[in-house]
């Protein structure tokens, strides 16, 4: 079982776009295997929320809204850290424009979204592998009304509020049910709080 710290994995995407693979394919490939998988569990087009920060972690979580898009779901897409994306993210926020049964929701309506609403799967994107400290607070907010939900609820990579070398977490990380985690296995996964906060943990290849 491969275990790869922040640093570590930014040296693995390092190596692998050295070796010809670059990182907009990296991102396609993490999200379009999640998304198959996640599709082997839940074959019959629903309801899904796709919640997403910033940076390359939200746009793993775009990559999934088109897979399931295609397979006829509606995705509901909400960016709790604001509107400016890391650029690989912004790519695959584009590549969503125009979509039918794609909506890109304000985080303002999350409560109120989630109260009227039933989706079927909750993705949470917001944070990655390099979080460490407290989670901002709209972070936070977003989390526990999001732990309340009793939808499906499935993290990328590292549920947000685990720090993924140390094992430590904020009291309002996002607790899943299903983690995927990319290319290998983090520290984290291994720590009593991530055992608690991962539930069950799936290993995906990028390369």
């Amino acid at each position: 079982m491969k275990v790869y710290t922040a640093a570590e994995m930014r040296r693995y995407e390092q190596d692998a776009v050295e070796a010809g693979t670059s990182f907009e394919q990296l991102m396609e490939n993490a999200g379009q295997r999640a998304a198959a998988e996640l599709l082997t569990r839940r074959p019959k087009a629903g309801r899904a929320l796709i919640v997403c920060g910033k940076g390359n972690n939200g746009g793993d979580g775009l990559v999934i809204a088109r897979v399931l898009q295609k397979n006829h779901w509606q995705v509901d897409i909400v960016f709790v850290l604001g509107e400016k994306l890391s650029e690989l993210a912004e790519l695959n926020r584009s590549r969503l424009a125009g979509l039918p049964n794609i909506r890109f929701l304000s985080p303002d309506i999350l409560a109120e979204t989630l109260d009227n609403k039933d989706y079927d799967i909750i993705i949470e994107g917001i944070f990655g592998t390099g979080f460490s400290g407290a989670l901002p607070d709209q972070v936070a907010s977003a989390c526990r009304l999001l732990n309340h939900s009793d939808s499906l609820k499935i993290a990328l990579d590292i549920p947000t509020g685990l720090n993924g070398d140390t094992g430590e977490a904020d009291k309002d990380a996002f607790r899943a049910d299903i983690t995927y985690t990319f290319a290998a296995y983090k520290p984290a996964h291994q720590s009593e709080a991530g055992k608690a906060l991962c539930g069950e943990i799936v290993c995906i290849d990028i390369l």
